[in-house]
């Protein structure tokens, strides 16, 4: 079962978007984190913190926060010239985080940008971002991280609903994506599909 029955249909909310985060150093393995995007049934966007721990025989899932896009005011990615998965989102206070690639950062901030236009008519201040990669230009190039992305999270995710804590799936790096890799990502997708869209 994917995030969205087990977690968000529950609580009435369509999943869109889920960012994987990186985990920290500290940590053994057996927690992964994520941030997810959901549209409630009274057209509220949110933002919510989302961790799952591996366990023997099952995952389990944890909301740790939740905030309403329509109080986030700012997203600082941090560094607009360089490959750096970090950034900052300001609500009433300031939270850091860091996604699994920079790829992750901007797929997840375009959808940031297309919800809050859509339910808020609204555009958040974005700073430090390359504006291509946040536009509707570059698409091609657009496209070409959100799938490298797309094919990580997807080898990843199939890893833990399997629970074979033994496999460690194979890293996804540009432009030496191998065929391979590609095509096991895509049976994955297939059979734990994850939500993506398109900004």
């Amino acid at each position: 079962m994917s995030l969205q029955d087990i977690v968000f249909r529950p609580k009435r909310e369509k999943l869109v978007h889920v960012l994987e985060l990186s985990m920290p150093s500290t940590m053994q393995g057996k927690e992964r984190f994520y941030l997810c995007i959901t549209v409630t049934r009274e057209k509220d966007v949110k933002i919510t913190y989302l961790i799952t721990v591996e366990e023997k025989t099952s995952i389990q899932y944890k909301i740790d926060c939740m905030w309403l896009l329509k109080d986030l005011t700012l997203i600082d990615g941090k560094e607009a010239m360089q490959d750096y998965p970090k950034f900052d989102m300001h609500f009433e206070h300031v939270y850091s985080w860091e996604a699994f690639s920079t790829a992750a950062k901007y797929a997840f901030t375009r959808c940031i940008r297309k919800m809050s236009k859509i339910h808020y008519r609204r555009d958040i201040e974005f700073v430090n971002f390359d504006d291509d990669y946040l536009s509707d230009t570059g698409l091609f190039q657009r496209q070409k991280l959100d799938l490298f992305y797309a094919c990580g999270f997807c080898q990843r995710m199939a890893v833990l609903q399997m629970n074979a804590s033994e496999v460690q799936p194979s890293p996804v790096q540009g432009a030496n994506l191998r065929e391979t890799e590609l095509e096991r990502a895509k049976e994955h997708a297939k059979a734990f599909p994850a939500i993506w869209l398109k900004g």
